[in-house]
């Protein structure tokens, strides 16, 4: 397809882009400096690396450098460098579905991170982005999980982004419709089904969700059968909020864990050098409502229902997935 270019292109970056926290509201026990949080929050990181990385500029804020002394603030942005000896290997087969001087939508492959994070700083959609198309201006409008699949609108200009982040709050002007190819964990597959339950970020894993019950919702998923085959069945799914992982837990908590995935559902023991296994969830169907001049714009992934399922009963075939 023919590029469409911005009116005027930063240069492509010249060091890597940093990635950023923000503290929360409350310090955890026994924190009491930035620094402290870190220890905690990054705990398979060697707490003299982080003590190297403090001195030598590589974590800050808006104001500058932070000395290892720094006092834990709540709600700081803090920004750090990732490092890595050596990333995990990734797919590049992303896509292009639409772009204007303003927006790109990509269909993102399974297996490729969006933004740098964990073990993958080079290797994520964002840079390898920034670096094929010579931009350094991009920021996703949202996220998906490095281990899903599908469509992602990205920013292209930040004077304008904050225009087009409109259309996802507070009231979204987009409707997004996702496939998930569920392995039953209950009685039966039900044919249509609302899930509203409250979710948080575990209080021990700071990687994954929980539902909490008895708590009023703060979370609302609808689904929908489209197809069954055996003990997999393939639904679309449309949320009403945008919680982290949210399709995710409220599934595997429905009884309905997403085939392959490694938090909540059918494949716990995950080698990220493994391609071959995937997260069945992909980010299929986005229409822009209300909002010149990209009403009633209409994208899709290139997953297609029937063959997604197939896919993953193949899959599920091959290799057995299952809870320990």
């Amino acid at each position: 397809m023919n590029r469409v270019r911005p009116e005027s292109l930063s240069p492509p970056p010249q060091r890597r882009r940093h990635s950023t926290i923000r503290l929360p509201a409350e310090a955890p026990a026994g924190v009491k400096s930035i620094f402290d949080y870190f220890l905690i929050r990054f705990p398979r990181i060697d707490e003299e690396i982080w003590r190297a990385r403090f001195r030598e500029g590589k974590v800050f804020s808006q104001e500058g450098r932070l000395p290892l002394t720094t006092p834990y603030k709540a709600g700081l942005e803090v920004h750090y460098y990732r490092e890595v000896d050596q990333e995990p290997p990734v797919r590049r087969d992303y896509r292009i579905v639409f772009e204007d001087p303003e927006i790109l939508v990509v269909d993102k492959p399974p297996h490729l991170p969006v933004t740098p994070g964990g073990k993958w700083v080079d290797n994520c959609l964002l840079a390898i982005l920034e670096e094929e198309l010579g931009e350094a201006e991009l920021s996703p409008l949202h996220r998906i999980d490095r281990l899903s699949s599908g469509l992602l609108i990205f920013s292209r200009r930040k004077g304008s982004r904050s225009r087009y982040s409109r259309i996802f709050q507070p009231r979204p002007l987009l409707r997004k419709e996702y496939l998930v190819v569920c392995e039953l964990r209950r009685s039966s597959f039900p044919e249509r089904l609302q899930l509203e339950d409250h979710i948080r970020a575990s209080p021990t894993a700071f990687y994954r969700q929980e539902v909490l019950p008895g708590v009023p919702a703060n979370a609302r998923l609808t689904i929908r059968l489209e197809q069954k085959r055996g003990n997999l069945a393939l639904y679309r799914v449309r949320a009403g909020t945008g919680r982290k992982h949210q399709i995710r837990v409220q599934l595997a908590h429905a009884g309905l864990p997403i085939l392959g995935d490694p938090l909540y559902g059918t494949q716990p023991r995950y080698n990220p050098q493994d391609l071959s296994i995937r997260l069945f969830l992909d980010a299929h169907f986005l229409e822009i409502g209300a909002f010149p001049p990209l009403q009633g714009r209409v994208w899709t992934s290139r997953e297609e229902p029937s063959s997604f399922l197939e896919e993953a009963s193949d899959a599920f075939g091959r290799r057995p997935l299952k809870f320990p």
